[in-house]
């Protein structure tokens, strides 16, 4: 995730285009350019609050509180079993009314992200639809889709609430990068980590080797189990899956799979839709 070890802090300068209403579009509603990517309108995802509840929340003196929206980003190259519960978790643990899951656009600044955002958003689709309810508070926005190049961690949390106001963005980051944020570049914004760092919200997770600092601002929530529990994690990267496509160690009989990626070595550690996809594609084959 973004937020994780396969992508650490986003770069590439933000270049905003209007908005493109539906009714701009032909009768297909999109498409696509030769290299596969998207030419298509920004979806806005109306916040879809839990049973029993309205946009927002009372607290504990009767003020109605924004609906929290943990952003949980990354290339998502592809999305895994990971993620997702990372992202059920954080919505188990009431830490955030809702989790959007946000792909991130195209990253010159990262060579080995080839595959178009289009394939990712697709993949980010078929995932939630096919693990969760349908009125499970997990979301994929594609804020990104019409930035020529991915947004800077600190611009993607300013650019949120501009265009979903009514909102509480909450970042989700591993606790290896609380310290390196501070480091993390926005095009054109001196000092932009330290800015993030100070003036938004996080949603931290347990990192193993990484200790959380006790002194934490309060802009930083932990996600924490109840007692007695534990968060459930699965521990399984894009790139792993990526690498096991690609490089698997094939046996004389396994040659004809070669040519279009080992896929049983992945089955199980991300969703059979997702997984469907990849082969469909070819995306990752040698």
């Amino acid at each position: 995730i973004r937020a994780g070890a396969d992508d650490g802090s986003k770069m590439g300068e933000a270049m905003s285009r209007p908005s493109v209403e539906p009714s701009d579009l032909d009768h297909t509603g999109s498409d696509l350019d030769h290299t596969g990517d998207a030419v298509l309108p920004s979806v806005t995802p109306m916040p879809m609050p839990l049973v029993g509840q309205g946009r927002g929340s009372r607290g504990s003196h009767g003020k109605v509180e924004k609906h929290r929206v943990a952003v949980l980003g990354g290339s998502f190259d592809p999305i895994t079993d990971g993620h997702l519960k990372c992202a059920c978790e954080i919505v188990h643990m009431k830490v955030a009314d809702e989790v959007w899951i946000v792909p991130c656009g195209r990253r010159p600044d990262k060579p080995s992200l080839k595959t178009p955002y289009m394939q990712r958003l697709i993949m980010c689709h078929l995932a939630v639809n096919t693990s969760f309810g349908s009125q499970f508070p997990i979301r994929v926005c594609d804020i990104e889709a019409l930035e020529e190049c991915a947004l800077s961690t600190y611009h993607l949390m300013l650019k949120l609430p501009q265009q979903y106001p009514g909102r509480r963005f909450m970042f989700v980051l591993g606790a290896d990068l609380i310290e390196s944020m501070k480091m993390w570049p926005a095009p054109n914004v001196p000092n932009a980590g330290e800015l993030l760092y100070q003036n938004f919200e996080f949603v931290v997770l347990d990192r193993p080797g990484f200790d959380i600092p006790k002194n934490l601002p309060s802009n930083f929530t932990r996600l924490v189990p109840p007692v007695g529990s534990k968060i459930v994690t699965e521990d399984v990267s894009s790139s792993l899956i990526r690498n096991r496509i690609k490089n698997y160690d094939y046996g004389e009989s396994e040659r004809s799979e070669l040519q279009l990626g080992h896929f049983q070595a992945v089955d199980g550690l991300l969703t059979p839709a997702v997984l469907a996809h990849i082969i469909r594609y070819r995306l990752y084959s040698s």
